[in-house]
C-alpha cells in the first residue's frame, strides 16, 4: 500500500467542497430566477448538471440568454425554437446547465435523437468538434458565445485548470415520437474509461 499523503487528501476535500458549494450557488440562484429544478446530477466525475422542468424553458431563456447576445445569436435562437414549435407534433425541448470543474473534460461524444444549443456563463471553456474521430478541431470559447451541436455531430467540452466552466444548454429533441434521453451518447474517447455503447435502435 502506498503512503498516505495528506497533501493529496486535503486537495480532494477542498475539492468537494467547492463542487458541493459550486451546486448549491447555482441553484439557488436558479430558483432566484423562477426556475424549477427538475433533476441535479452532481456525481459525474467532471462535475455534473442541472436540469430543469419543461414548463420553465422561457424563464431560463430570460435568465441565460437574452442579456448582451449579438443579433446573429438571437435570430439563431429564435430559428431553433422557432423549429420545435413548427413541427408536428412539435418537438421538445430541455433545458439544463452544464458544471465543468476545473480541469476536467466530458467524453468525446455525439447523440443520435438530439441537437444542441450551447451559451457559455463560466470560462473560458474549450469546446472540440468534428465529424469523425480523425477529423476534430478545438476552440476556445468565451462567456456569452453561444455553439451549435448538429444531431450526430462528435462534441466535447472542458474547463481550464484555473476555474469552473458554466454552460447553459438547450437540447432540441430531433422525434417528439422517440425524444432523447441522457443515455443517448456514443463515447469516443473518456478519460473515465466509460464503456462506449450505442443507444437502443428506436
Amino acid at each position: 500500500m502506498g503512503e498516505f499523503d495528506p497533501r493529496s487528501s486535503a486537495t480532494a476535500a477542498f475539492a468537494l467542497r467547492d463542487k458541493k458549494v459550486r451546486f448549491e450557488r447555482i441553484q439557488a440562484e436558479a430558483e432566484g430566477f423562477g426556475l424549477e429544478v427538475e433533476e441535479i446530477d452532481d456525481g459525474r466525475p467532471w462535475g455534473g448538471f442541472v436540469k430543469f422542468k419543461q414548463a420553465c424553458l422561457e424563464e431560463f431563456i430570460k435568465a441565460y440568454w437574452t442579456s448582451f447576445m449579438t443579433d446573429f445569436w438571437q435570430e439563431v435562437l429564435r430559428a431553433y425554437l422557432a423549429r420545435a414549435a413548427k413541427a408536428k407534433p412539435p418537438l421538445y425541448l430541455d433545458a439544463k446547465l452544464l458544471l465543468v470543474a476545473p480541469g476536467q473534460r466530458l467524453s468525446l461524444q455525439s447523440h443520435t435523437l438530439r441537437s444542441e444549443l450551447w451559451r457559455v456563463l463560466e470560462g473560458p471553456v474549450v469546446v472540440v468538434t468534428g465529424t469523425n474521430e480523425e477529423k476534430v478541431s478545438d476552440r476556445e470559447v468565451r462567456p456569452g458565445e453561444v455553439i451549435r451541436i448538429g444531431c450526430g455531430q462528435l462534441h466535447r467540452l472542458a474547463a481550464p485548470p484555473s476555474g469552473w466552466g458554466v454552460v447553459a444548454e438547450i437540447w432540441l429533441h430531433e422525434s417528439a415520437k422517440t425524444p432523447s434521453y441522457e443515455a443517448d451518447i456514443r463515447r469516443y474517447d473518456d478519460d473515465y474509461w466509460f464503456v462506449a455503447e450505442d443507444p437502443p435502435a428506436s
